[in-house]
């Protein structure tokens, strides 16, 4: 389970997990280079970065706390 989530902060369409904030930001930068190819028409959103905080008994109910917007 991942502990980090980027979402745009437009359309919250999740766009990055990963379980470091370096792996987060790698994958944001290689999601805002996609518009080069024409894979969607997003480069200028805001995107959130997410601390994803899971309930080990459950795996469902979880806490959301934002780090920063990139």
């Amino acid at each position: 389970m991942y502990q980090y989530k980027a979402v745009l902060k437009s359309t919250k369409e999740i766009i990055a997990e990963g379980h470091s904030v370096e792996d987060i930001e790698k994958q944001v930068l290689h999601f805002k280079r996609q518009q080069k190819y024409g894979l969607h028409t997003h480069m200028n959103d805001k995107v959130e970065v997410f601390h994803v905080q899971q309930n080990h008994i459950d795996g469902k109910k979880h806490k959301e706390k934002l780090l920063k917007i990139i």
